[in-house]
């Protein structure tokens, strides 16, 4: 898959099913308490709570049917970074991630316990400075 076949855009309301429906696939922490509620539960929670207290990004398909991914974050903070599993290894989640360090001021953390997202924050110039608790700074050119 290449950009031509995916577009990274504003998340919008009009997506919050789609976007449920991928962190439901990936099954990570994205719903706290939640995670045990019923689907239309996790969207209301998704649309009134998350939304609005984060900025988000999301990766769909070009004619925008499916979503790929999803990355929460504000400007110091990663929440999380999520991507269909049937679409991992294919960049999505470095563009999502550089996007998260170009909106950040130059230091971004990360609290995650999933070793996949802790492999890939090292693989891209985190370190991990306490249990489950990952820094990134920006790096002076």
């Amino acid at each position: 898959m290449n950009a031509e076949q995916y577009k990274i855009k504003d998340y919008s309301p009009k997506f919050a099913k789609k976007t449920v429906t991928v962190m439901r696939k990936v099954t990570q922490r994205a719903f706290g308490e939640l995670a045990d509620d019923s689907f239309d539960k996790q969207v209301n929670h998704f649309k009134n709570v998350i939304a609005k207290q984060y900025a988000m990004r999301i990766v769909t398909s070009f004619n925008e049917r499916t979503i790929y991914g999803v990355v929460i974050f504000d400007q110091s903070h990663l929440i999380e970074l999520l991507v269909d599993p049937a679409k991992k290894n294919l960049g999505i989640e470095a563009r999502l991630l550089k996007i998260v360090q170009q909106q950040s001021q130059g230091v971004l953390e990360c609290d995650t316990a999933n070793r996949q997202l802790k492999r890939f924050l090292i693989q891209n110039e985190f370190q991990e400075v306490a249990a489950d608790h990952l820094i990134w700074r920006q790096t002076s050119l």
